[in-house]
């Protein structure tokens, strides 16, 4: 089948294979169920990303690797500059902020994850034609989608599995 005749249902990582919580589950929940999806002998992480889904099988929101690590301490996302010292008055700062970093992170492991993940509005059908998919990543910047069929969450297209398609139908 080509591309252009490929629906995203074709395609997508089936919700039993990906990454899923309930809305109830805490921080730690999702990096456990991270962690348990590796690649290789190095354990890389093969999603970068987790789908929170309520008791009625729907999407309330995800997770990814950097809201995550954003719930372990805001000052990661805050801070323009990065964290170092300044002009070479005052050593580099990064040792002081690591070891808050890595106290605060310890402490923080029951939060419900419901209190940082994001909305995720754009769903798109298993019917939906794969271009309509990878249009909508490449305007919003995601590099995974939800899929939905009867309003219920079937898995997840990722932006992976589209470029594979494409070119394998274009021959590149």
């Amino acid at each position: 089948m080509t591309a252009e005749k490929q629906v995203v249902k074709d395609c997508i990582i089936p919700i039993d294979r990906y990454p899923h919580l309930r809305d109830s589950q805490t921080l730690s929940d999702a990096v456990q169920i991270l962690l348990s999806y590796t690649c290789g002998n190095e354990g890389r992480l093969q999603y970068g990303g987790v789908l929170i889904i309520n008791e009625s099988n729907q999407l309330t929101g995800c997770l990814n690797l950097q809201t995550i690590l954003r719930a372990l301490d805001r000052r990661l996302a805050d801070s323009p500059g990065g964290f170092e010292g300044k002009d070479g008055k005052y050593p580099d700062l990064a040792f002081l902020w690591e070891e808050s970093f890595f106290r605060k992170c310890s402490e923080k492991h029951d939060i419900p994850i419901k209190d940082f993940m994001i909305s995720s509005n754009t769903i798109v059908k298993g019917s939906d034609p794969l271009l309509k998919a990878l249009s909508i990543m490449l305007h919003n910047n995601e590099i995974f989608l939800p899929v939905s069929e009867d309003g219920n969450i079937i898995g997840v297209i990722r932006l992976e599995e589209i470029f594979t398609a494409i070119c394998s139908a274009c021959r590149l």
